[in-house]
């Protein structure tokens, strides 16, 4: 018997922005717990290379990458625009070299809940 099929389904979305590496990102991630109340979110460091802003390269070479940040959100279908309109004003997603975003369905979310006594971690 399989019992996670009698779980209930949620529709979700997972949105992702790709910003730069100056701490927007956590930022972000704050301002969408305090504010918005989505723990649902995490980073991680990558390398990328921007369309927008001029490079230098050698022909048939690519541009020296960057260190970039992702974040992904997971949130309900019922959310999704609203949130992907406050992640797009809060953290300059519009503004030249702030980054990109895009958004999608998710084929299968599972949330989990943490006790309540658990405290947040030290800002640095």
């Amino acid at each position: 018997m399989n019992t996670l099929s009698s779980l209930p389904s949620t529709p979700t979305k997972l949105i992702t922005c790709v910003l730069k590496d100056d701490g927007s990102d956590k930022r972000l991630m704050q301002a969408l717990r305090s504010e918005k109340q989505i723990v649902t979110s995490s980073s991680v460091a990558c390398r990328g290379v921007s369309m927008l802003e001029k490079t230098i390269a050698k022909h048939g070479e690519l541009p020296e990458s960057q260190l970039v940040k992702m974040v992904q959100v997971v949130v309900t279908e019922a959310q999704a625009e609203d949130i992907f309109d406050y992640i797009y004003t809060t953290s300059d997603v519009g503004e030249p070299g702030g980054g990109a975003m895009f958004i999608g369905p998710l084929l299968n979310t599972t949330f989990l809940s943490l006790p309540e006594d658990i405290p947040d971690e030290k800002q640095k």
